[in-house]
């Protein structure tokens, strides 16, 4: 047993290395003591897992014994002043083999910086902005470059003028080109562009300019700079006015009561196949929660509805997110999304949205819209969620299937559209309960919406009181004043 301990044993005397011996005559040097010493460290080092605790004690203690001194002016290696003692011998061994670096060192090849850990750099910044940026947003600026290089080709062809590029572009190219572009540009049918439709294609050329760092807002009303430029592009938009050109603005039409009575008559609404259901999960929360356009329905995810149930019957609540009208952006730090709660009269309804949300819970993922499957009259829905342009011709194709020339193809009007022109209203009114419920049905099918009318109990107390009001002033001080607003009686004492 003895025998197998010390042939295991490292041969410390090795560890030549340690203590920095190499020859500073480079003309003594030769090629045997070279091959030594690199033998020696490769032994060491491949007998490193072996070197016990008492082992490097051992070794301490003959260092001690000798009085062996340790040159360090010429070795690679830093060795600490700290004392060498048996807690701390195994450390500093550690430092001489693995120097530390900056950080605390978790594993191989991993430093911890604590709670930053994820460094951007300038893509991870650009992807970030992307992403966020508004898909027609962007349309809106290739749109506006490409209608712009396709003018200035022309113009050159045809005139031999030297147009400069757009980004470089000075105060006077602005005043001068730009002009020019906004009286001279047309649509690809050879018909002017509609005033607003004008000033879009200038917004778009700003944005350009401005991704590219060139800061010229020839747009600020406030900048005389660009005073020809806004003259003309004035001028401009009040001639094509006058024509009648953009005047009537494309609009959609809602649906009303009756068309929505015939979807829920020709079972494109309502629960008798899973196409119906998908139809009234989509029309229903436009209608009763505000989604305006299809991307908010694309986005639409299943932890936005909740269900409950309070004093005021069956309920879902609705927690809004992004949407057309609430970014949440810097300009909008005062801006909240819209949080709705319906209260439900129709159970019809209410059991299908309760089944609908029941359904695809139990599937993967918190996609609201998924593919109905056709499996006779029973409700199912495939995991797979419902593509963005089958979702974009729902109100198109049911419309169509009724024989309704409604035309809304992606949208309605809705009264909880979350416009941002009330939001600050919002803040300070708050809806009463009645109010509440009162708008659930009218928002709700079947039968026309309950009247909300605040009578008098008595009208002869009514007359009374304006009798007694009027007594009141017969009396009163000669100075009074009476003030008069919609049939309100408002008396003021004399001073």
């Amino acid at each position: 047993m003895d025998t197998e301990t010390e042939s295991a044993k490292v041969n410390l005397l090795e560890m030549d290395f340690l203590y920095a011996h190499w020859d500073q005559s480079v003309d003594d040097i030769t090629l045997s003591q070279i091959c030594t010493d690199m033998e020696n460290e490769h032994t060491v080092f491949e007998k490193m897992d072996d070197l016990t605790l008492s082992q490097a004690l051992d070794k301490y203690e003959i260092d001690m014994d000798v009085n062996h001194e340790v040159d360090i002016s010429q070795s690679d290696f830093q060795l600490t002043q700290v004392p060498i003692t048996a807690d701390n011998v195994i450390e500093q061994l550690e430092k001489i083999i693995m120097p530390e670096t900056n950080g605390t060192v978790k594993a191989e090849g991993h430093v911890n910086n604590g709670r930053y850990g994820n460094f951007v750099d300038d893509m991870d910044i650009d992807n970030l902005v992307k992403s966020t940026e508004s898909k027609n947003t962007r349309k809106n600026i290739n749109w506006s470059i490409s209608t712009f290089n396709d003018w200035r080709s022309a113009r050159i062809a045809s005139t031999s003028c030297a147009i400069p590029e757009l980004t470089r572009f000075t105060v006077g190219d602005i005043n001068q080109w730009m002009t020019r572009f906004v009286i001279e540009t047309i649509r690809q049918d050879g018909k002017p562009y509609p005033p607003k439709t004008l000033y879009m294609l200038c917004v778009g050329i700003l944005r350009h300019l401005r991704e590219n760092e060139v800061h010229i807002n020839f747009l600020d009303e406030k900048d005389s700079q660009f005073y020809e430029f806004k003259r003309s592009l004035r001028a401009r938009m009040t001639q094509l006015t006058a024509e009648g050109i953009g005047t009537t603005p494309k609009q959609a039409e809602p649906i009303n009561q009756e068309s929505e009575d015939i979807l829920w008559e020709k079972n494109l609404l309502g629960n008798k196949s899973s196409k119906s259901v998908l139809n009234t999960m989509f029309f229903y929360n436009s209608k009763l929660f505000g989604l305006r356009g299809v991307d908010e329905h694309r986005n639409l995810s299943t932890d936005q509805f909740k269900i409950g149930k309070d004093q005021n019957g069956h309920n879902i609540a609705f927690s809004g997110r992004a949407s057309k009208t609430y970014k949440g952006g810097l300009h909008q730090r005062r801006m909240t999304a819209k949080n709705i709660k319906h209260h439900f009269q129709n159970l019809t309804l209410f059991k299908i949205y309760e089944d609908y949300l029941s359904i695809i819970s139990e599937m993967n993922g918190n996609t609201f819209y998924r593919r109905p499957l056709k499996k006779g009259c029973e409700i199912k829905f495939s995991s797979q969620p419902y593509s963005v342009n089958k979702l974009s011709s729902i109100m198109k194709s049911m419309c169509f299937e009724a024989g309704i020339e409604a035309g809304v193809p992606e949208q309605e009007i809705m009264n909880r559209t979350g416009q941002r022109s009330v939001e600050s209203v919002r803040k300070y009114k708050r809806a009463s309960t009645e109010m509440l419920t009162d708008i659930s049905n009218i928002l709700e099918p079947g039968g026309p919406p309950k009247k909300c009318k605040l009578e008098p109990q008595d009208k002869e107390e009514i007359m009374n009181m304006g009798k007694s009001g009027l007594d009141s002033i017969n009396s009163g001080n000669a100075d009074g004043k009476c003030v008069f607003s919609q049939c309100m009686f408002n008396f003021t004492g004399g001073n």
